[in-house]
């Protein structure tokens, strides 16, 4: 459920809507608002938001590029500015990217698990500036079988614009002196038998090694001179060899289980290499990807819970030149380390960066590339706001446009999905969840302990919104068409009254918003496009008035209404997953008193929040990262503006507690702030 806010209370969440019928009635005219400007995004929430394909490799051909590879290609010209300085790029045809390597900023060469090479010589500038060719195993070959295991492309080395080397897990090299050239511009030669080649590296255009399973070795000084060209041998013991990393044509390191496998001499043979212990063994992973800046720095990385990174500045001198640091975040996958002063680190969903690789873990900085969604937000002042996410945690602070490093996350509802919050004073906050329980606190910043968690119905309805017009009166209501108030709401549930107001047809009593602007005027809407009103909303269900405002169309799918914010009782603005805004100066009144009006084409509008009849800022949840905002009735659809805030993410919920500030969070975790003043924002994880 998507969230919305009343005039800097309210906190609600919406069900699907309707197409609607227009009604030409225009509410009086308010004088305009201050222009918002928005902030980029800050990624206050961590966690993974559902299991996928985590990130695997990282290249840097300097301090300001990094491209990182997974289900996506990452891209960012400032590595450590946290999560906002990512973006990321789907590219069509590619199948599970595994490795990546950029020689210059003009040239960067991925390879994935189904033979093909993606190239592009503008990395940071979307889907279409890259190109897939397809150069490894069998047209339209699929994801590595027994039997296609040449299709899995497990590493790519660009020591310059004019050589690229990828390997594959049939023990074959792929090369070309023209990466970007299309498929006959790549050679497939085979080397290394039935070995799986996991990685390779090269130092110069004249040197590359890679390496695979059963401690396999491939050397060549003519990579493209074919497979007379390659040497192999294997290491003593054999084992998995995952990765290597050579800075120079004097040091080449290693990597296989626990160990770091070294040589000054990599083009000498198995004898020439020599394995050392950096850390314990664990039958649950290993070291995973090295990165050499130059023979006094390598940084290799594991795939440990919790992960560590593993540092030396002098590689080949045994097991007490390398000093190993957990940096909090579980399997890592991949390292690059462009200069001393500059190394990402990278596994799963996370993003972990550090200006002092050998620092300890004090130097490392995480930054989460996903996070679970959002669901609402309310600001009691521009010094109190509170976020919610679907697992049951509340993120507050106290200075929201100071960045990710002012936002507290705390679990205050253990399991359940917290669909909205409404924040009346920085006193009292009351969130409302998915299981019939309104979560409450006079402390909202205090800590788990100074939350209280409710259950005000029986059964297990699903609460979707709540308002509270003061510390004395809050209204909630649920997808089973009822509302639930208190005059009390810190009191428990004997303090809460339940009353069902929106049953039978026409209306199908799934209650998906409410904004009450005083103790005598509440405004809440339904997914049939109904607007359900009351000045007495503590008087039961007699006290309730139901009006139809948004007829559904034939696309029912996408009815009724999502969102409802009332400044005043002269203005109340709802909103619907078509696009439209619904409006009334005179919420009370019949249908005819209600205009409606599109104002984000077919979009679905899943909030909306003013904080005066001067100003109102609605977000929608298609995908688009669209602020909507009005600032003058008179002119109709015409009064709306669209902003791109966000990206393509969802946003799921806003609310402004004044004309110069406001707050809206998505479906990833972030918030992203709008004002009347431009500021700096900081991003991260």
């Amino acid at each position: 459920l998507a969230a919305c806010s009343s005039p800097s209370k309210a906190q609600s969440s919406p069900q699907p809507s309707a197409s609607p019928t227009p009604i030409l009635v225009t509410p009086s005219a308010p004088a305009a608002a201050a222009k918002l400007t928005w902030a980029a995004p800050i990624r206050v929430d961590h966690q993974p938001q559902f299991a996928g394909i985590g990130l695997s490799a990282v290249s840097c051909p300097g301090i300001h590029l990094c491209v990182a590879v997974g289900g996506n290609v990452l891209t960012s010209t400032n590595p450590t500015g946290g999560a906002g300085a990512w973006a990321a790029t789907k590219i069509s045809g590619a199948n599970s990217l595994n490795g990546v390597s950029c020689p210059t900023i003009h040239l960067c060469v991925a390879v994935d698990a189904a033979g093909n090479v993606l190239t592009s010589s503008n990395p940071t500038k979307g889907a279409a500036a890259w190109k897939v060719t397809h150069v490894d195993g069998p047209a339209g070959c699929p994801p590595p079988t027994e039997g296609l295991a040449r299709c899995f492309l497990g590493g790519v080395a660009c020591p310059s614009t004019i050589l690229c080397v990828a390997v594959d897990q049939g023990g074959n090299v792929v090369t070309s002196k023209n990466p970007t050239g299309g498929a006959t511009a790549w050679k497939v030669t085979h080397v290394a038998g039935t070995a799986l080649l996991n990685g390779v590296s090269c130092p110069t255009p004249t040197l590359c090694i890679a390496v695979g399973d059963n401690g396999s070795l491939a050397v060549s000084t003519n990579p493209f001179g074919g497979s007379a060209a390659w040497k192999v041998s294997h290491l003593g013991g054999g084992g998995f060899l995952a990765g290597v990393s050579c800075p120079t044509i004097t040091l080449c390191v290693a990597l296989g289980g626990p160990n770091v496998v070294t040589s000054t001499n990599p083009s000498g043979g198995a004898t020439a290499w020599h394995p050392t212990t950096v850390e314990p063994f664990s039958q649950y992973g290993g070291l995973t990807s090295v990165s050499c800046t130059s023979n006094q720095l390598c940084v290799a990385v594991d795939s440990l819970n919790p992960a560590n990174v593993v540092t030396s500045s002098n590689p080949g001198a045994g097991s007490p030149a390398w000093k190993v640091t957990s940096v909090g975040v579980n399997g890592l996958s991949g390292v690059s380390c462009p200069s001393p002063g500059l190394c990402i680190a990278l596994g799963g969903t996370n993003m972990v960066t550090s200006s002092n690789p050998s620092g300890g873990a004090i130097s490392w900085k995480v930054t989460n590339a996903d996070g679970p969604r959002l669901t609402s937000v309310s600001c009691s002042s521009t010094h109190l706001c509170v976020a919610l996410d679907i697992d049951g945690n509340a993120f507050t602070s106290v200075n929201p446009m100071g960045g990710l490093a002012t936002w507290s996350k705390t679990k205050v509802d253990h399991h359940n999905y917290l669909a909205g919050v409404s924040c009346p004073s920085d006193t009292l906050c009351v969130a409302a969840d998915g299981a019939g329980n309104v979560v409450t606190s006079s402390n909202p910043t205090g800590g788990a302990a100074a939350w209280k968690v409710t259950k005000v119905e029986a059964g297990a309805n699903q609460l979707s919104g709540v308002s509270c017009p003061s510390v004395s009166l809050c209204v909630a209501v649920d997808v089973e068409g009822d509302v639930i108030t208190s005059t009390d709401p810190t009191g428990g549930a004997a303090a809460w009254k339940l009353a069902t107001v929106d049953v039978g047809e026409p209306n199908n009593g799934e209650l998906s918003g409410v904004s009450c602007p005083s103790a005598s005027l509440c405004v809440a809407v339904d997914d049939n496009g109904n607007v359900l009103t009351s000045t007495n909303p503590t008087g039961g269900a007699a006290a309730w008035t139901v009006t139809r405002v948004d007829t559904p169309g034939e696309d029912t799918t996408r009815g009724g209404l999502d969102g409802v914010s009332c400044p005043s009782s002269a203005l109340c603005v709802a909103v619907d997953a078509n696009g439209n805004a619904v409006m009334s100066s005179h919420p009370t009144g019949s249908s005819a008193a209600w205009s409606v009006e599109n104002v984000d084409g077919g979009n679905e509008l899943a909030g909306v929040s003013c904080p005066s009849i001067n100003l109102c800022v609605a977000v929608d949840a298609d995908g688009n990262g669209n602020a909507v905002t009005y600032t003058n009735t008179v002119g109709g659809a015409t009064a709306w503006t669209v902003a791109n805030v966000d990206g393509t993410n969802m946003l799921s919920g806003v609310s402004c507690p004044t004309i110069s500030l406001c707050v809206a969070v998505d479906d990833i975790g972030n918030v992203i702030i709008g004002t009347a003043i431009a500021i700096t924002s900081t991003n991260g994880a």
